[in-house]
């Protein structure tokens, strides 16, 4: 049985009270749950959240709503907190500001998770701007495709080539922060492994699974996502809407 369990914190820093903001008539957090809904490996579409307001939003969509404490911090510990009374073996985590993840990469996540523990997404970079941006995480794998490393900075860093040699090398990787795990991975993660030092300066979680011996899968994702941090970010979901009816 495979799970999908949505973190929606209703407070965020950069962007207020981002998954309320509505496009079309429809907040975020609703196109993101009811692009959950299109998968066709998923058993079950779980909401956790610590906002009424969330919950109200989503009163027509055929998902399960779970409050869960104001204090919870992050969204691995979030999904935790509702996967240890649930007994989903496979549970994936999709943010609730990625509103654009292509269903067929979470069936993708899915099935992969029958033979793997963790499995995560990537997609190649583009623009040498991307690749340079600090909030876009990039990812290097062995040849395998197991993530070897997760930073906010350029890596691998291009000593003697440009860009462009970078990308005709498929060197140039986004990190998209969509998760399966197996559900004993996860409440590990989340009860048993203290944040090692490289997750506290990078700001990055999935380095505390690398860090403690995880191996975590890299599927390539079938095409980029949006995920909503910023204005830009909003006005771009705009944007992208308007280009798909």
């Amino acid at each position: 049985m495979a799970t999908v369990i949505i973190p929606a914190r209703r407070g965020s820093t950069r962007l207020k009270d981002k998954l309320l903001l509505k496009v079309k008539d429809k907040p975020i957090i609703y196109w993101t749950v009811s692009n959950c809904l299109k998968t066709k490996k998923i058993d079950k579409v779980i909401v956790a959240t610590d906002s009424i307001e969330i919950q109200n939003a989503l009163y027509d969509l055929p998902v399960e709503v779970i409050m869960t404490p104001m204090c919870i911090s992050c969204g691995s510990d979030r999904i935790a907190y509702v996967a240890q009374n649930i007994n989903d073996e496979i549970i994936i985590n999709v943010q609730g500001d990625e509103p654009t993840v292509a269903p067929e990469d979470i069936d993708n996540i899915a099935e992969a998770l029958e033979s793997e523990n963790c499995v995560s997404l990537y997609f190649p970079i583009d623009k040498e701007e991307d690749f340079k941006n600090p909030n876009i995480v990039k990812v290097v794998m062995d040849k395998n495709n197991y993530a070897l490393y997760f930073s906010r900075s350029a890596v691998p860093y291009p000593r003697d080539v440009d860009f462009e040699e970078l990308k005709k090398l498929s060197l140039a990787n986004k990190h998209i922060g969509v998760y399966g795990y197996k559900r004993s991975i996860l409440l590990d993660f989340a009860y048993n492994l203290e944040p090692p030092a490289i997750e506290e300066v990078e700001k990055l979680e999935q380095l505390r699974l690398l860090y403690n011996g995880y191996k975590i899968k890299m599927l390539k994702a079938t095409r980029d996502t949006l995920g909503i941090d910023t204005i830009e970010d909003f006005e771009r979901f705009k944007e992208y809407l308007l280009n798909i009816d």
